[in-house]
């Protein structure tokens, strides 16, 4: 599992060449040190969790935060380009980790299809940790996977910092992840990041 800092460095080695086309080579040079300056402050103020699976949904949280941080008070960007260019670079990098994973949409599949997959994953979120994700479980007869997020540590984290408005970015990669699924579509009426009282997931079956 990578941490924040190699998730930084992956977003904006990924993310370069949207950089130079919208700033320049000059100024994406600039934007590589400053994001790093900002994630250095950052840093203290991360969350240090035990389980797995809360590391694994914060880690993307910091750079973006950072890099965000950057384009807005370093480089003099106004907030909607950056806001667009801080997710063209995120997506600059989910794109490559997807295409690097060939097998991560059939594993994910397996998990989505078997009832004891799916019954193991939800025993596993309902865990939690102070201060992580809180999942609660859902009543939906017709999904496969139904569960709310009651709290979530990256809206957490941004509203701290003064910038909520990065969470959104990081919601829309669920979007581009079961993409990866064959046959399975998640319902989502909304989310923490965009002020919904809790994130409604519900993976179900495509219509044919």
């Amino acid at each position: 599992m990578s941490s924040p800092s190699e998730r930084l460095a992956q977003i904006l080695t990924e993310g370069r060449f949207v950089a130079i086309r919208e700033l320049g080579e000059e100024c994406a040079a600039e934007l590589h040190t400053h994001a790093k300056e900002r994630y250095l402050a950052l840093e203290a103020t991360i969350p240090q969790f035990r389980s797995s699976m809360n590391r694994k949904l914060f880690e993307l949280g910091p750079p973006v935060l950072a890099i965000y941080q950057a384009l807005l008070h370093d480089l003099g960007v106004d907030r909607e380009p950056a806001l667009r260019l801080a997710e063209d670079m995120l997506l600059a990098f989910y794109r490559k980790q997807l295409n690097r994973s060939p097998l991560l949409g059939a594993a994910m599949d397996i998990v989505f299809r078997l009832k004891p997959a799916r019954r193991l994953l939800m025993k596993s979120m309902l865990a939690g940790e102070p201060g992580g994700f809180r999942f609660d479980r859902a009543s939906d007869a017709g999904a496969l996977l139904a569960f709310d997020v009651r709290e979530c540590p990256l809206v957490t984290f941004a509203r701290r910092h003064g910038v909520p408005e990065v969470v959104p970015m990081i919601c829309r990669l669920d979007d581009l992840k079961v993409k990866e699924l064959h046959g399975i579509e998640l319902h989502r009426t909304g989310t923490l990041g965009t002020g919904a009282e809790f994130c409604d997931f519900r993976y179900v079956m495509a219509k044919k």
